[in-house]
């Protein structure tokens, strides 16, 4: 299934809040673990393990989420606690939209975010070369 096909069996709306909040599948994998146990405080460090993510680069995924207002987090030291918290009911409702879309479609919405990342990045490259051509 091409990119564009991907993003047609994904509502709008929803492909739009992918675009604002989600920018790597790390991002998505936190979501889902958080998202299964809403009332439940993670360490960040265990949450890295269990999503497969470097722990070097577990501090800026979830302060990138919790900037988007859709994780919480908190220090006790000597350790980060993250949960899920969606600042906003319509936040939750796309949250849960987009969990429930991932849970049904996991393949799906992986080559869709991975799509979507990579085409931030050729643009982001594009607008150096025109620079340099310039």
């Amino acid at each position: 299934m091409t990119g564009d096909r991907m993003a047609n069996a994904i509502p709008e709306d929803l492909l739009q809040f992918i675009d604002a909040n989600v920018e790597s599948v790390e991002q998505l994998e936190i979501l889902r673990v958080l998202g299964e146990t809403p009332a439940k405080q993670h360490r960040a460090d265990e949450l890295a393990l269990e999503c497969q993510i470097q722990p070097t680069k577990m501090a800026n995924q979830l302060a990138s989420l919790e900037q988007r207002g859709l994780i919480k987090t908190q220090i006790q030291e000597p350790h980060t606690l993250c949960s899920y918290g969606p600042s906003s009911a319509d936040k939750e409702q796309m949250l849960q939209r987009l969990l429930q879309c991932y849970k049904e479609r996991p393949v799906t919405l992986i080559k869709l975010v991975y799509d979507r990342v990579d085409k931030r990045l050729k643009a982001f490259a594009d607008a150096f070369k025109l620079r340099q051509d310039s």
